[in-house]
């Protein structure tokens, strides 16, 4: 049985409500939320986007002027429908959270090896089937999604990654849309 994990990358407020969301993150909320409530999941990985004071200074704070991913503030806490979701439907052990410097996180590369690893341990996939599937969701399609799907495809890439389209957006619907025609290259199934 191919054991699956839901990637619910930087479902963050300031994602969403505050000052680098839009009406398609907040319409892809619902969506996320459907994902998280079917319960299919053996485990969950949020990711969070994570900066230091000095954000402002580094080459993304450069070209993405907007102070962001700071902790203990409102906008750097994941949506609460989502949180909610998630804990009602999963055992703290089946959720993990990995804060991420930049757009790709080794750390969460490194995760997924060691969930792949425990998993094709256990050998309960059948013939022909995948071990596990990593499904993803989130904010930005074309950025931080895309970057972590890149990363799934080389910590994991005998892992079928799926994206979840509706459950993802982007700055705009046309950004979106590319990052979308873009994963199929890569061999992620848009789902």
């Amino acid at each position: 049985m191919t054991k699956k994990v839901l990637v619910i990358t930087d479902a963050q407020n300031e994602f969403i409500t505050e000052a680098l969301g839009n009406k398609e993150c907040e319409a892809a909320v619902k969506y996320i939320v459907a994902a998280a409530e079917s319960g299919e999941y053996y485990k969950v990985i949020f990711t969070k986007d994570t900066h230091t004071a000095d954000y402002l200074h580094t080459q993304e704070g450069k070209r993405l002027p907007v102070l962001h991913g700071q902790e203990g503030t409102e906008g750097y806490k994941i949506h609460p429908d989502i949180v909610k979701a998630v804990q009602e439907h999963y055992a703290p052990e089946q959720i993990l959270t990995v804060k991420k410097p930049t757009f790709g996180s080794l750390d969460f590369g490194n995760t997924l090896k060691a969930i792949w690893e425990e998993v094709t341990a256990a050998g309960e996939a059948a013939e022909g089937e995948y071990p596990m599937e990593v499904d993803f969701t989130g904010f930005c399609t074309g950025i931080c999604v895309l970057s972590n799907v890149v990363m799934a495809k080389a910590f994991v890439p005998e892992a079928r990654v799926c994206v979840i389209e509706k459950a993802c957006a982007c700055v705009t619907p046309q950004t979106h849309q590319t990052a979308i025609a873009a994963m199929g290259p890569i061999q992620a199934d848009v789902i």
